[in-house]
């Protein structure tokens, strides 16, 4: 978020003679509108009140005298002169600021100067605040090239992130760019109140707008990049069925090397995912190897659903059990499933069910 923010002096002058400041005429002569923006209050002292107190209030109020000047000319630029960021929801932010407490410390913009005058014998507390134009020109100036630097380095990581798979994260730092690219149009657009004369170059609005079609087009990417979670694991059936004494962990390889082959990204992190593939494998046996034909034969089983993320919904839910196409033989159980699992067939059979659902 972007404030207007100070470093400032305070001086509080008590019976050392009435500073030239406090007369108007002299603030419009030394201080001309087309160098200084400036801000000036007073007030009086009552008695039950502490003179650091009032001289502090008086102080702020006169930033914030100064700040609304800034703010009203922002207000009345045109929309052509406006960055297309910074008009979308940004002036609430400018808002927040003018009424922000004196109890705030963040102090940033170079230059501004606040002095204090207390009138023992009238009782009544000056205080005013100015800043060169130039001197705020070229704080703008400052952050919006340091804005846009951070905005560029968060839409590069976002890129980085989106070709991972990572597409709930890069989504995330495509909206902290965004949020930089309006913290950048409250620069610029306060640049322009203090000079209305600067170019393009300097505002950097081109460096902007391809920022903005970076954003755009990453955005519009990862619609389309099919980012999956597989939750695969092996279970048991009993008895001679059972090739596997535990888990052999084969086909989560097979079928995310698959997915990868036909444009998915298989990520770690469910979270990130706008699918979910459940497998859960299984064997049975076809063949003891016992009589005649003395061969030991086993299935390799399927059973999944994929649950889209996106919608809240699950559109896919198969099972592929004892299929003539998916059988091995072997000299062990393991060794007969095992090349069960690794089957081209089985492999096509399971693509043929998630595929179009995953990628409509």
């Amino acid at each position: 978020m972007a404030t207007i923010l100070f470093f400032s002096v305070t001086l509080v002058l008590s019976g050392q003679g009435r500073p030239a400041w406090v007369d108007e005429d002299f603030r419009q002569m030394r201080f001309p509108a087309n160098e200084y923006i400036t801000g000036f209050t007073y007030g009086k002292l009552a008695d039950e009140k502490n003179l650091l107190e009032v001289s502090t209030q008086m102080k702020t109020e006169a930033e914030a005298d100064l700040s609304k000047k800034i703010l009203a000319k922002i207000s009345s630029l045109s929309v052509s002169d406006v960055s297309a960021v910074s008009t979308n929801g940004q002036y609430r932010e400018e808002e927040r600021f003018i009424s922000r407490s004196a109890t705030e410390s963040d102090t940033e913009v170079t230059g501004v100067k606040t002095d204090s005058y207390y009138n023992p014998s009238t009782k009544i507390v000056y205080a005013f605040a100015s800043v060169k134009r130039t001197d705020l020109s070229s704080y703008c100036k400052r952050k919006i090239n340091q804005e846009l630097e951070r905005a560029e380095n968060a839409v590069g990581l976002a890129g980085e992130m989106a070709t991972a798979g990572k597409r709930m994260s890069a989504r995330n730092k495509l909206e902290d760019a965004k949020q930089i690219l309006g913290s950048a149009g409250f620069y610029r657009n306060q640049l322009l109140a203090v000079d209305a004369a600067t170019d393009d170059n300097l505002l950097q609005n081109e460096r902007e707008r391809a920022l903005l079609q970076r954003i755009t087009r990453l955005l519009a990417d990862l619609e389309l990049i099919a980012t999956v979670y597989v939750d695969c694991r092996h279970e048991n059936r009993g008895g001679k069925d059972d090739a596997f004494p535990s888990d052999p962990d084969i086909f989560y390889n097979i079928i995310a090397q698959a997915m990868s082959e036909n444009d998915c990204i298989v990520v770690s992190n469910r979270e990130e995912a706008g699918y979910e593939l459940t497998i859960v494998t299984s064997t049975s046996q076809r063949s003891d190897g016992k009589g005649e034909a003395a061969i030991l034969s086993y299935y390799a089983n399927v059973k999944g659903s994929v649950f889209n993320r996106k919608t809240g919904k699950k559109t896919v839910d198969f099972a592929i059990f004892n299929d003539p196409a998916v059988y091995a033989a072997g000299r062990t159980p393991e060794e007969a499933a095992t090349k069960a699992f690794k089957l081209i067939a089985l492999k096509d059979m399971v693509l043929e069910k998630i595929l179009p659902k995953i990628k409509e």
